[in-house]
């Protein structure tokens, strides 16, 4: 028999003190709009976080690009969509990838002995906003290239193929013009240290999009729930060597271990990277950086456990099989990813409506609900070990947003 509460629920969350309810309590009753949250934060760190990808976009070799962009218009070609979400804004986009670097910059401080007011600006050193705009533009160049469409069956595209295939190749040159820039300014940034951190960020990101089974179209599939006695160990990342390859493929199968190694690889670890660089470029020392390391990757955590329930409430016939929703539930009752292999050994599509129902009859949302409270008490409690309040205050407040709107779905 599967006990997946006793394996969720860890003493992280049994943990949860009264005085951490009271001290947070603000925040839970405070109805907060992410426009708002955002705007707070961009005046704590004194740069409009849209401007960061402007500045990278809007020059002679993407302009040019985008011009052509207007080609694709009425093709569907997922790049548009991708180009859209970038512009406009939203809790998924990465805009907020760089504010979260700012901000943890801002709440850890500056040695006023270290540096001169030439240095930094609004509380963060030049470097570190070079470094969020880094980070951001380095995640954005590649989900650009997984912005690729699938032209394997070129009848089934018809007219729309040359367009299709035209949209591919400014995928590819967009993206790796970005990454090129990307890895040039990082040097620019001149620490040998922070350029090997980011660079194994861009290695995690990679992985991530080979980890596990996927089906023909390149989405990925979750493994094969393992039984109980299968399992030998749980990921701890937390204490893991970030710049060694993380975790392993013996966590597949295992619920919500699998999930939070698939995390780690295709947001964690990058945003919790670009944490800790920026605690070493300010020359905080190994413990700040640690702890930077590990309040970006929660904060990552958070993020995809809101971006993966929103998916499947809001998507119910073409959310991701490897959202949390699914793999919780998978992890309780295998016997749902029958409905998985079925379709991989018969080479049907996925009954996304009937696995969405099967899911919804298992306990996954309670055990969601309880690993969503054990992220937000971990993002309070690192976060608390920053010293600058309003910084601090406004990662508090984003990551409370986060985790109200993602109870609304479930509820």
């Amino acid at each position: 028999m599967f006990k997946p509460l006793k394996y969720i629920k860890s003493n992280c969350f049994t943990r949860i003190t009264a005085n951490a309810s009271v001290r947070h309590s603000s925040c839970k009753r405070e109805e907060l709009d992410w426009r708002d949250v955002i705007s707070e934060a961009e005046q704590i760190v004194g740069y409009p976080t849209s401007f960061l990808n402007l500045r990278w976009l809007f020059n002679d070799e993407i302009a040019n690009t985008a011009i052509q962009l207007r080609k694709l218009v009425g093709t569907n070609h997922p790049l548009l969509k991708s180009a859209k979400n970038l512009l406009i804004g939203s809790k998924s986009n990465l805009q907020s990838v760089g504010l979260i670097i700012l901000l943890a910059s801002k709440a850890a401080g500056i040695d006023v002995r270290k540096y001169t007011r030439d240095h930094y600006d609004s509380g963060v050193l030049h470097a570190q906003r070079a470094l969020a705009e880094i980070v951001e533009m380095k995640r954005t160049g590649h989900l650009i290239h997984k912005t690729m469409a699938n032209l394997q069956e070129k009848e089934k595209h018809g007219k729309k193929y040359k367009d299709l295939l035209y949209g591919n190749k400014i995928v590819l040159l967009t993206g790796d013009y970005l990454l090129a820039t990307c890895l040039q300014h990082l040097g620019g940034l001149h620490n040998n240290e922070v350029t090997e951190l980011i660079s194994t960020g861009l290695r995690d990101l990679v992985e991530g999009d080979f980890l596990g089974d996927h089906d023909d179209d390149h989405n990925p599939l979750p493994s094969r729930p393992k039984a109980s006695n299968e399992v030998k160990s749980h990921y701890v990342w937390e204490e893991e060597d970030n710049l060694a390859k993380l975790g392993s493929n013996e966590f597949l199968g295992q619920g919500k271990d699998e999930w939070l190694l698939r995390t780690m690889l295709t947001s964690g670890s990058l945003l919790g990277k670009g944490c800790q660089g920026a605690m070493k470029l300010a020359g905080w020392g190994k413990d700040m950086e640690r702890q930077a390391y590990i309040l970006g990757g929660h904060l990552a955590i958070i993020w995809q456990l809101y971006l993966d329930v929103k998916d499947f409430f809001t998507h119910p016939y073409s959310y991701s099989l490897v959202g949390a929703p699914v793999i919780i539930a998978l992890w309780e009752y295998p016997t749902i990813y029958s409905y998985i292999i079925e379709s991989k050994l018969e080479k049907k599509p996925i009954e996304y409506k009937q696995l969405y129902y099967a899911v919804r009859a298992t306990r996954s949302l309670e055990y969601l609900t309880i690993f969503l409270n054990e992220e937000i008490e971990a993002i309070m409690r690192n976060s608390d070990q920053f010293p600058v309040k309003d910084a601090r205050a406004a990662i508090q407040k984003m990551a409370w947003t986060v985790h109200n709107e993602t109870l609304q779905y479930m509820e």
